[in-house]
């Protein structure tokens, strides 16, 4: 499988460019043509770099850049400028952790060129947990896309993933894998998220789960709370975060068996 590509572009000429040139390289190119879709798109799956025009319709592309470094801080980021960027672009770029600011001209190979080298530059891999080997997760999603970059993130943890499409199979799996901790979308078709969630601990009062939702809902909130679970996201999720609070379940969960064994 290719590498994913977002363009966010408002030009329709510019988009198909960038579509034939990346999709004839065997990458993976997501075209589209406002802030709003891009954000959209950004909330359902991951890609290995975003290419955003600067003068993008409905908001900027620093603006794009700013939304989405709030809940994506790895995610490479090329801006584009029609002119040659200029000195004050930059300082904003780099506060933003932008890759690179290049001028959008297919007249030469220099912006094909550059954009290719950011692709094929490695990202440097997380750093395994080193306790990753003796605890499990389960993601349970019925969007496949948010199941495989989250598995894949965790993967590269060191921890062994599991995955569920429903609640009936998440519930299937917590019974015969035992997983330390669940990372559960709250809506999803049929058994919804706090139903799962409440005979999850029913089945396993020390599993901790941490639940995912694409809205705020304060109510929802509460009875997820009231019903055991440990952590709350909304998606589009950070991973840096995910990651943050991952840690602290584990180590909140070594600490405490190891009390116990102490008191035995």
């Amino acid at each position: 499988m290719g590498q994913k590509v977002l363009i966010v572009d408002g030009n329709i000429e510019a988009r198909n460019t960038f579509y034939e040139i990346l999709s004839s390289l065997n990458y993976e190119p997501t075209c589209v043509p406002t802030a709003k879709e891009a954000l959209t798109r950004l909330t359902e799956e991951r890609f290995d770099l975003i290419i955003l025009d600067k003068d993008t319709p409905d908001l900027g592309g620093l603006e794009i850049a700013r939304k989405i470094r709030e809940f994506d801080k790895e995610t490479k980021i090329i801006l584009l400028l029609e002119e040659e960027p200029k000195r004050d672009i930059f300082s904003s770029a780099h506060q933003l952790n932008i890759h690179k600011v290049l001028k959008k001209d297919f007249s030469t190979h220099t912006l094909m060129r550059e954009i290719l080298g950011a692709l094929r530059e490695r990202r440097s891999s997380p750093q395994p947990y080193p306790f990753s080997q003796d605890a499990s997760i389960l993601i349970v999603d019925d969007n496949p896309q948010v199941r495989e970059t989250l598995q894949l993130f965790l993967e590269r943890k060191g921890f062994r993933v599991l995955a569920a499409s429903s609640g009936e199979d998440a519930l299937m799996k917590v019974k015969l894998d035992k997983p330390k901790i669940v990372i559960l979308d709250i809506r999803m078709p049929g058994m919804d998220g706090v139903v799962v969630l409440r005979n999850m601990k029913q089945l396993d009062p020390s599993i901790k789960v941490i639940v995912l939702t694409s809205v705020r809902d304060d109510y929802i909130m509460k009875e997820a709370q009231q019903e055991g679970a440990s952590e709350y996201l909304i998606k589009p999720y950070d991973l840096e975060k995910l990651d943050v609070i991952i840690t602290s379940l584990l180590l909140q969960k070594r600490s405490r068996d190891g009390e116990e064994n102490l008191n035995r």
